[in-house]
């Protein structure tokens, strides 16, 4: 499969993502998709969003935040407002609250697109957009849980795809609106500084645009909840993003990571206040999780320094590098830190995939969607009654654990060919 961009035109980005050609194709699986997956939702978060929805219907949404339990960042808000309008009564969006997962489905398909515009010509690049949307362990977020990890995901997939394609401004403005979605996109952030620092030097205008478009995207996406309603709720969103942390003081929130493979009762809700060897179980997360992210990162930062020496930003040969490294961080971050739940492995699915489309190496790609799809339906079926998976789930976050080690050592295989022909002094 080929990496390299082809750039014939002013409009050659826009040919390659929207594929017209396959356009009743795409509107097809869609609808397909929404009719297999029907009214299937996680309980709990399906109470959420009904109750979220009704009340922005109700009291408009620049006081959304007047609902106390509303702890979501102002991305989504949008979403469930737009779902109020179109639904039109109280009784419509509690009887078509599924309708939802049409917002969130349709970032998923832009994702599954944007990876495969690393491939050349059309049939291929629709090809390869299936290899992510006929995935179970891609679609079951949005699908079966109706949860919208998906559409931060995308946004941060966007960033990153953008700033390899010389985009600064526009890689920027995605990033912002992914931490507006979720915060658990602030992960990407180092990575993102490391595609976005030579860009700027070579052309500083870029950041200077890029921060001007930002700082306005972001204020028009607060200004509702700020000066909209019967009064702000800056504070209360800044709240919410920085008591993140310890929401749920466990081990693992029903993820299968290392904790369940070092204790056997991980998922039973064991405090991550408990102290060994002097420190607490949280603090040898983040501890193991900075170890493992820099590893991960120093590749990148090494080609990061070359390319800002020679004062060129990054190139499409360098994407499978990348994209690799961004498949890879959200791994860690999963796999060492406490307090995870299940669909926060959930970016490393979409980097991945577009890893293996590029390089055909399929192997990291194919464990975390299995595991994913295993670990998400653990939980799933465990609503009511915990399941033969919950109460083992070391099988599943081996996969996790192979998938770890089989793209630790691709990032090496990467490091080796990318440095091979990289200008040496």
């Amino acid at each position: 499969m080929m990496t390299r961009f082809r750039h014939t035109g002013r409009y050659a980005g826009l040919r390659r993502l929207v594929f017209w050609r396959f356009g009743p194709l795409y509107v097809l699986l869609f609808s397909l998709l929404l009719a297999l997956a029907g009214p299937t939702a996680y309980p709990g978060d399906l109470e959420y969003w009904q109750k979220w929805s009704v009340h922005i219907f109700r009291r408009g949404l620049s006081n959304a935040y007047e609902l106390p339990g509303l702890d979501y960042n102002p991305l989504y808000h949008y979403f469930l407002w737009a779902f109020g309008q179109l639904a039109g009564s109280e009784a419509a969006i509690q009887s078509h609250v599924h309708g939802l997962k049409v917002f969130t489905l349709l970032f998923d398909f832009a994702g599954a697109v944007l990876a495969a515009s690393f491939l050349r010509g059309a049939w291929q690049r629709f090809v390869g957009s299936l290899w992510l949307l006929l995935n179970v362990g891609y679609l079951y977020n949005t699908l079966i849980w109706q949860q919208v990890d998906a559409i931060y995901t995308t946004l941060v997939f966007a960033a990153v795809v953008l700033a390899l394609r010389r985009h600064g401004a526009a890689s920027l403005v995605a990033y912002v609106l992914a931490l507006n979605a979720k915060l658990q996109a602030i992960v990407f952030l180092p990575p993102l500084l490391l595609l976005w620092l030579p860009l700027w030097r070579q052309a500083g205008r870029q950041l200077a645009l890029g921060l001007a478009a930002a700082t306005v995207v972001q204020l028009l996406l607060l200004a509702p909840f700020v000066w909209g309603g019967e009064r702000s709720y800056l504070g209360h969103i800044i709240g919410i993003n920085t008591s993140a942390v310890s929401v749920y003081p466990y081990v693992t929130v029903n993820t299968f990571n290392l904790w369940v493979l070092l204790m056997p009762d991980a998922v039973l809700w064991v405090p991550d206040t408990l102290v060994k060897l002097g420190l607490r179980y949280r603090t040898w997360g983040l501890l193991a999780f900075g170890a493992a992210s820099a590893a991960v990162l120093l590749p990148l930062l090494a080609l990061a320094w070359q390319r800002w020496r020679t004062r060129r930003p990054f190139a499409a040969t360098d994407a499978r590098q990348v994209l690799l490294v961004c498949g890879l961080i959200p791994l860690v971050f999963c796999y060492f830190n406490t307090e995870m739940h299940e669909r926060y492995w959930h970016p490393a699915v979409l980097f991945l995939g577009a890893y293996a489309l590029c390089t055909r190496r399929w192997l990291p790609y194919a464990l975390v969607s299995v595991g994913y799809a295993l670990n998400l339906h653990a939980v799933f079926n465990s609503y009511h009654e915990p399941s033969w998976l919950l109460r083992h789930p070391r099988p599943v976050a081996l996969l996790f654990t192979a998938a770890l080690g089989m793209g630790a050592y691709y990032l090496y295989l990467e490091v080796r060919r990318q440095w091979g022909r990289l200008p040496q002094g």
